[in-house]
């Protein structure tokens, strides 16, 4: 399968963790995935709610910005082509630092269904 992520529709994620993403793949829209991805954007100050997977391994790839990972109380810094793996049951927590937008891919294994975002409401592009 093929995906652009230019042309997946951005979801708006509601108060007070305001934030953004766009579904790459999950079990949804690709049958039998073993993995799931989505590209994230927070804009400069956004804070995503703090969060934890049970069996699920989470690691960010940061496409663009500089973005403060919380893992366990330890604090990361993202900037371009760094990646985080957060393994599963680690509470973590993701804030946008920079003056820019802070853009990340998070890649969920296995697969985690991304229903979640898809219940976000439209962003306007």
């Amino acid at each position: 399968m093929f995906f652009n992520k230019e042309e997946l529709v951005e979801k708006k994620a509601p108060d007070p963790a305001t934030r953004y993403a766009k579904i790459i793949f999950d079990n949804k829209t690709l049958t039998n995935a073993t993995l799931s991805m989505a590209a994230f954007r927070f804009e400069p100050g956004q804070i995503g709610p703090k969060h934890v997977h049970a069996i699920e391994v989470e690691v960010y790839y940061c496409l663009k910005g500089r973005g403060m990972v919380i893992v366990d109380g330890e604090e990361f810094i993202l900037e371009e082509g760094c990646t985080l793996y957060i393994a599963p049951g680690k509470y973590h927590e993701t804030k946008n630092i920079g003056k820019e937008d802070f853009e990340f891919l998070g890649i969920f294994g296995p697969c985690l269904n991304l229903d979640f975002i898809r219940q976000w409401d439209e962003s306007i592009n």
